[in-house]
């Protein structure tokens, strides 16, 4: 029997009624991670060892996600299990404890059984640029699949597993998500710790997770939203988001972006406006909302000079001493040198470069701490926006995952100035104010998903996953993820 394609609850519910046992479950799990261990998804997969008898005692008919499959992104730390995020330079590196995401799906007696590759360092939103080799779109061989969390993405869409763990600093757990149809989650930033895990852009930096359902990402919001007093950034979002994930008492204000709306094409506008008609049929509201165009036309730019500053500065301990690879050298200079040069990608070393740039006290005023303070406007305006709705809906991609000849060898700091340019990186306003953002499966095109995206100002994560989980049941009640967006 086959469980690919399987949600948490279909899963657990086969377990509770013994459709299923535990070992049966993680084996054909394992097997079909294997049989796609050649697609470059994983840099590890992990064999369970537990004895039967071990494995079936792990299940629990009151925990949802007790004795589920799931992989994690391979820069969020495992004890005593290869941790590379994705890097050549870390290619060798073991961590002695585990992150506290890992520590609570443990808890929560969840299975880990794959570490999924991404582009190195976070850095890329392509799924090219991982040492490991490029993982590309399961659905079509010529696409990518989206990054930076592009393993995770891969394991869930496939239908490998039910859930993975993904990081997102700038769209890089939703826009992968809308490229496969799949659910990705990024809730208020410091909902999930960040403790031990391999950082990116701290500031914007947040943790999330890959599902098939919008229940599902409530049911891991419930096991991982905790204070951390190992996180600084932490704090306690708990409530009870599953059991309320249908509780939507009241009518809704979605908002949408008038500068977006006017960069659409006609064939997407008539898509969204159908599900806007289907939502003022339950009352709700749709409202087109004036942002200042200039000021979004910065995104790209920002976005640059805050993560490649932080990142830069962040990954400073990459140096061939410490840990990881390391390349001989008569002193210090010199090993970090050769250690750098050799064993960090184009990618990284060009968003390091700039960063540096940006770092030397001459540059700070004029271009970091300028971008701080275009931030700092940003969060602003955008917390104005939720005085005038309750749900902010964005399009995390206007087709389907591009094709990898259109985009290999470039990056975001690569891409034409082309009037509207800044549109495909309008997800990363979520990553300057940290507020919760979930993308869901919308259409197709080509036979290819493209997603639609809510958001709500920060600490609403129960809120957008209420609308999420509204949106879902419209979305596939009109069957519009069975409509072909026309050529």
């Amino acid at each position: 029997m086959n469980y690919k394609n399987l949600s948490i609850i279909d899963i657990h519910n086969k377990l509770k009624y013994k459709e299923i046992s535990v070992k049966e479950l993680v084996d054909n799990t394992y097997k079909n991670l294997q049989a796609h261990f050649e697609n470059n998804f994983l840099v590890t997969l992990i064999e369970n060892k537990m004895s039967e008898f071990d494995l079936q005692n792990l299940f629990d008919e009151n925990n949802l996600l007790s004795a589920i499959p799931y992989v994690t992104k391979d820069n969020i730390s495992t004890k005593n299990i290869l941790t590379t995020a994705g890097s050549k330079i870390l290619s060798n590196y073991i961590p002695s404890f585990d992150a506290t995401i890992t520590k609570q799906l443990e808890s929560n007696k969840c299975i880990l059984l794959g570490k999924a590759t991404l582009d190195e360092l976070g850095m890329g939103g392509t799924g090219l640029f991982g040492f490991n080799g490029e993982v590309r779109h399961p659905l079509d061989n010529s696409r990518i699949v989206g990054g930076s969390s592009s393993g995770s993405a891969y394991a869930v869409s496939a239908g490998l597993v039910p859930f993975s763990t993904g990081t997102d600093t700038g769209d890089s757990i939703r826009k992968p998500a809308s490229f496969n149809g799949i659910v990705g989650f990024k809730p208020t930033y410091g909902s999930i710790s960040r403790f031990g895990v391999i950082p990116y852009a701290p500031s914007l930096d947040h943790v999330g997770f890959f599902t098939r359902t919008v229940d599902d990402a409530a049911i891991l919001s419930d096991a991982t939203f905790e204070y951390d007093k190992n996180d600084f950034t932490s704090f306690n979002n708990k409530k009870e988001y599953y059991k309320n994930i249908n509780g939507l008492n009241k009518k809704i204000k979605f908002g949408f972006l008038k500068p977006v709306w006017k960069y659409m094409n006609e064939d997407l506008k008539n898509k969204y406006q159908e599900l806007f008609n289907q939502i003022k049929k339950d009352d709700n509201e749709i409202i087109l909302i004036d942002f200042d165009e200039t000021l979004l036309k910065t995104i790209p730019a920002i976005y640059m000079m805050i993560s490649f500053s932080e990142g830069v500065s962040t990954h400073s301990n990459l140096d061939g001493i410490n840990f990881g690879i390391r390349e001989e050298g008569k002193d210090y200079i010199e090993i970090m040198k050769k250690t750098r040069t050799k064993n960090f990608g184009k990618t990284v070393k060009k968003r390091f470069t700039i960063g540096s740039y940006q770092l030397k006290k001459e540059n700070q005023e004029e271009i970091l701490n300028r971008s701080k303070k275009v931030r700092r406007i940003f969060i602003e305006k955008t917390n104005e926006l939720f005085d005038l709705i309750d749900i902010l809906i964005l399009p995390p991609s206007f087709e389907p995952a591009p094709t990898v000849k259109n985009v290999l060898g470039t990056d975001v700091e690569d891409r034409k100035d082309y009037e509207g340019s800044w549109i495909e990186d309008v997800l990363e306003i979520a990553n300057f104010n940290g507020m919760p953002s979930i993308t869901i499966p919308f259409i197709k095109k080509e036979n290819l998903p493209i997603g639609i995206n809510l958001n709500a100002k920060p600490k609403e994560d129960l809120l957008v996953l209420q609308a999420a989980k509204y949106l879902e049941n419209l979305i596939k009640a009109n069957n519009f993820e069975g409509g072909e967006l026309s050529e």
